[in-house]
């Protein structure tokens, strides 16, 4: 691939923010700037690669990916090194930091993985396949000592950043309602076997379905949206874009840290075709004693409190008064963490060793929030879950059984 090709195509797929501080780019000693090596370079990673080529504080030197024309392009772009193994980028001592924008099944085993060979991680959304894996995630994560950050890009917008801070001061008062909306999932893809693509071979889907179920290879089980909508390798739209909405959720509020999380709800499972997570989903949550809703929609949070709502969406902040925007955010040590460029702010943390706007404590707590939500469709049933623990509350074994997933050999946890 050529390089002005890789490049245009990159270019397309970055998300927000796509403003770049002029501070973060420039010329420093090579010998100076953080190392990284960037796992899976697709849509996202492909965005990462060309977001860290130029700045003056880091420097891609290697690429991982089961296709072989992404990861000789992207070593071509960042004149770095080519792996189809991405355990050989993790071995490496020269690396600093790993990027990780695998498919999500992947997420949390390479996570694991460069945590306990003490690489710094930029892990992309949703975090894990499983509640359990979530755990296991934040354990070698603190245990390490490394410096991780979620892929949660929204936190480093002013606009998210101002309506999380006014209602943490306490701006609309004590919040009793949350609602909370997500892009929808929905049915269709084929799961028609067809031979593997040569840029693909048989090594290379192996090592891509990694962890998850081995089935025929299917054009449409290995490129979006399939990825993001087969529960052989996600939970589906309710997590993948779900998962910006309530780290939002948990950012603005600690309302599930104040008491119990009650979660109850319907859903639609697709029985045919390919895609088999959950859509067209409505769910009623306890979170402690705040009222929670969790609909398909645009992507919103509304905090609704005793004098009024604020409501945090990618695209703009709004409320119910334009008043309260105005309000003079605290400035003291309860203030949430300004970031100005996601990639950027990881790399000054790794450098200073602070702790991320989007540390993995809360990615854990959004994310289990999602598994529990896919829980209670899936078994039918109201699921109690204590979120201090980290535990069920008087389960089913139904419900005990969706904590985790058997993985394929070798990649077990």
């Amino acid at each position: 691939m050529k390089r002005r090709n890789f490049l245009k195509a990159a270019t397309l797929t970055v998300a927000a923010p796509l403003v770049v501080p002029s501070t973060l780019f420039g010329q420093d000693s090579p010998n100076e700037r953080i190392t990284v090596g960037i796992i899976g370079v697709g849509d996202r990673g492909r965005g990462h690669l060309i977001g860290v080529q130029g700045m003056k504080n880091a420097q891609s030197v290697a690429v991982a990916d089961c296709f072989k024309s992404r990861r000789e392009g992207g070593a071509a772009v960042c004149k770095g090194k080519a792996y189809a193994d991405f355990r050989e980028i993790i071995a490496r001592d020269d690396i600093d930091c790993v990027i990780i924008a695998s498919h999500c099944h992947w997420h949390v085993p390479m996570a694991v993985a460069a945590a306990k060979a003490k690489k710094h991680i930029y892990c992309e959304k949703s975090l894990g396949w499983t509640i359990a894996q979530n755990l296991a995630c934040e354990k070698a994560v603190n245990e390490s000592g490394v410096v991780f950050i979620y892929g949660t890009q929204q936190r480093s917008q002013t606009n998210c950043w101002l309506g999380c801070q006014l209602v943490r001061q306490g701006a609309i008062g004590r919040v009793h309602t949350i609602e909370v909306d997500a892009q929808n999932g929905h049915t269709g893809g084929s799961a028609a076997p067809a031979p593997i693509p040569a840029d693909l071979g048989e090594d290379g889907y192996d090592m891509w379905v990694g962890p998850a179920p081995l089935r025929p290879y299917s054009p449409d089980r290995c490129s979006f949206p399939g990825t993001a909508l087969m529960y052989d390798v996600s939970v589906g739209r309710m997590a993948g874009w779900g998962s910006h909405s309530l780290d939002i959720l948990v950012w603005g509020s600690e309302a599930d840290l104040s008491g119990p999380v009650i979660v109850e709800g319907t859903g639609k499972i697709p029985t045919e075709g390919l895609y088999d997570t959950v859509y067209d989903w409505d769910m009623k949550i306890k979170l402690g004693d705040v009222d929670m809703v969790f609909k398909p929609g645009g992507g919103r949070v509304r905090f609704i409190g005793e004098h009024g709502w604020i409501e945090v969406h990618r695209d703009g902040t709004t409320a119910s008064d334009e008043g309260l925007l105005r309000i003079e955010p605290e400035n003291n040590e309860k203030t949430l963490t300004r970031s100005p460029y996601h990639m950027g702010h990881f790399f000054d943390c790794v450098r200073d060793g602070t702790t991320p706007v989007s540390s993995i404590r809360d990615a854990v707590r959004s994310d289990n929030l999602t598994h529990l939500c896919d829980m209670a469709v899936r078994t039918e049933s109201t699921v109690k879950w204590d979120a201090v623990k980290r535990q069920l509350i008087d389960p089913t074994a139904e419900q005990t059984a969706m904590l985790d997933r058997e993985t394929r050999e070798p990649w077990t946890m």
